[in-house]
C-alpha cells in the first residue's frame, strides 16, 4: 500500500504543481478571453482521451448493473454540485467575496474526488492511474488560473497564491484517502466508483470546459487545440 501511495502521489505532485504555476501566471499575468478558451478546448481533449483510454474500457469489463449506478450516482453529484454553486451565487454566500465563494468551493470538491479517482485507479492499475494524473494536471493548471482571476483585485499576492496552493492539497487529501481507504478493496466498489469517475469528467468536459470555452468566438485553433490534447493523451498511453 505504501508504495501505492507514493507513486500515485508523485504523479499527483505533477497537478500540484500546475497548480501553482497557474495561479502564478493569472497574478502576474492573467491570459486573455481566447487564451483561455484555447486551454479550454485542450484540457477538454486532454480529460475526454484519458477517459476514452483508460476509464471505458476498465468500465466496460464490469458487471452493467454496476456502471449504470456508478454513473448515474456520477452524473447526479456533478448535477449536485452544479446546483450548489448556483445556489451560493444566488445568495451572495461570501458578502464581498461572493463572486468567488462559489466557484472555489465547487472547484474544492471536485479537487477531492478527483483526487480519490487517481487513488482509486492506481490501485485498480498504474498505468491507468498514471494517464489519469497527467490529463487531470492539464485541467488543475486552468483551474489554478481560475481560481485566482475570480478573486478580487485588491487581495495581496499571498492570499492570491493560498488558493490554487489548497486546490493542491484537496487533490492529494482526495488520493490519500482514495488508497488508504480502498486499498485492497476489489469487484464492485471499484467498478462503482470509476464508473462514477467516468461519468465525472465527462461532465466536466461537456459541461463545464466546453460550454465555458464557448464564451468567446470558436476559432481554427481552439478546435485544433481540443484534438491536440486528445491526440497526446491518446499517444502517451499508446506508448506508455
Amino acid at each position: 500500500m505504501a508504495g501505492t501511495l507514493v507513486q500515485a502521489l508523485s504523479y499527483t505532485a505533477l497537478a500540484v504543481v500546475a497548480a501553482m504555476v497557474g495561479g502564478v501566471v493569472a497574478v502576474y499575468r492573467a491570459p486573455g478571453p481566447q487564451m483561455e478558451s484555447n486551454v479550454q478546448h485542450f484540457a477538454a481533449g486532454v480529460v475526454t482521451a484519458a477517459v476514452a483510454a483508460e476509464l471505458l474500457p476498465n468500465v466496460h469489463e464490469r458487471a452493467p448493473t454496476v456502471v449504470v449506478v456508478g454513473f448515474a450516482v456520477g452524473v447526479a453529484a456533478m448535477l449536485g454540485v452544479h446546483r450548489l454553486s448556483k445556489l451560493l451565487e444566488k445568495r451572495n454566500f461570501g458578502g464581498s467575496f461572493a463572486g468567488a465563494a462559489g466557484l472555489l468551493i465547487v472547484v474544492s470538491i471536485d479537487m477531492l474526488i478527483d483526487g480519490v479517482l487517481i487513488g482509486v485507479t492506481f490501485l485498480a492499475e498504474p498505468s491507468t492511474g498514471v494517464i489519469i494524473a497527467v490529463a487531470l494536471a492539464i485541467e488543475v493548471l486552468f483551474l489554478g488560473v481560475t481560481g485566482v482571476v475570480v478573486l478580487p483585485e485588491d487581495m495581496s499576492t499571498p492570499r492570491k497564491l493560498a488558493v490554487p496552493a489548497a486546490f493542491g492539497l484537496l487533490l492529494t487529501t482526495g488520493v490519500t484517502v482514495g488508497v488508504l481507504a480502498l486499498d485492497g478493496v476489489t469487484g464492485a466498489p471499484i467498478a462503482l466508483i470509476l464508473a462514477f469517475g467516468a461519468a465525472a469528467l465527462l461532465y466536466l468536459v461537456t459541461e463545464e470546459l466546453l460550454v465555458k470555452a464557448q464564451k468567446v468566438a470558436e476559432t481554427p485553433t481552439s478546435t485544433t487545440l481540443f484534438f491536440v490534447g486528445f491526440l497526446s493523451i491518446f499517444l502517451l498511453d499508446m506508448l506508455h
